[in-house]
């Protein structure tokens, strides 16, 4: 487990909101001093709606496929006393599909503003490059309270992270993935899952987008894989698409 972490000078870093490096940021993130990155999704006003516990602390906490670092910030803001954060350590390795890796270019070198994010922050938070599917107790370690959002439906293989994500879960972990409307609507009680989005996609797979979940089936697949209860929270969209999005917290009981 390597840490992708390179902090930039104080002197590096931006001091004005018209800063460009602030702009076309994945997360909308409160860095401090009144700046604020200019992110695809903000989810300041939904933290609550995921089931994270309002107080962690005296907790070890995990942040999978943690990007731009929003919830890892927010798992140490509630007072964690360790945070890791993980994900890979380039947008090449996503988990594309062959075809799409291949014809990445340049792009596939982009990395996250993870390291900007954290030195404005004067985080602690702990940065390691890990996929979810190297996840393990002898990598990474053990933690009280994992959380892994918006990571599932980019995934080939959402049962084997799963199983991964369980096996470094001490206590809880909270799972947040997109839904398909239609289904949790009509067959609420049904694990279905609905594959790709073809009609969004002018090449297929160049989204990286897979999976659609109903609530339902994030639970027993969560079940599946060990966890002993399944907690579902209320249905939310993220601002500002509004994108369907549904929260399991599952336990690990003795």
């Amino acid at each position: 487990m390597t840490s992708l972490l390179q902090t930039p000078g104080a002197t590096d870093l931006p001091t004005r909101a018209d800063d460009p490096r602030l702009q076309n940021w994945y997360h909308t993130i409160e860095l401090g001093n009144g700046l604020v990155s200019r992110g695809a999704y903000d989810h300041r006003t939904i933290v609550d709606r995921y089931g994270i516990p309002a107080s962690l602390r005296g907790k070890t906490a995990l942040d999978i496929g943690t990007f731009d670092g929003f919830w890892a910030f927010e798992l140490e803001r509630r007072g964690a006393d360790r945070v890791v954060a993980i994900d890979v350590a380039t947008i090449g390795d996503f988990d594309w599909l062959p075809s799409i890796k291949a014809g990445l270019g340049a792009a596939a070198d982009r990395t996250s503003n993870f390291p900007m994010a954290h030195a404005m922050r004067q985080s602690k938070v702990e940065r390691m490059i890990c996929s979810v599917y190297d996840l393990s107790p002898e990598k990474v370690g053990t933690f009280d309270v994992v959380f892994c959002g918006d990571v599932l439906l980019h995934l080939q293989n959402p049962l084997g992270a799963l199983i991964r994500i369980h096996a470094v879960t001490k206590e809880i972990a909270i799972i947040q993935t997109s839904v398909e409307s239609e289904i949790e609507k009509k067959h609420a009680d049904r694990p279905w899952l609905s594959f790709g989005i073809r009609k969004l996609e002018k090449v297929l797979g160049a989204e990286c987008t897979y999976w659609y979940f109903s609530t339902h089936a994030l639970k027993e697949m969560m079940e599946y894989v060990g966890f002993s209860e399944t907690k579902a929270q209320k249905p939310f969209g993220i601002p500002p698409q509004g994108v369907a999005s549904t929260s399991v917290v599952g336990y690990v009981r003795p």
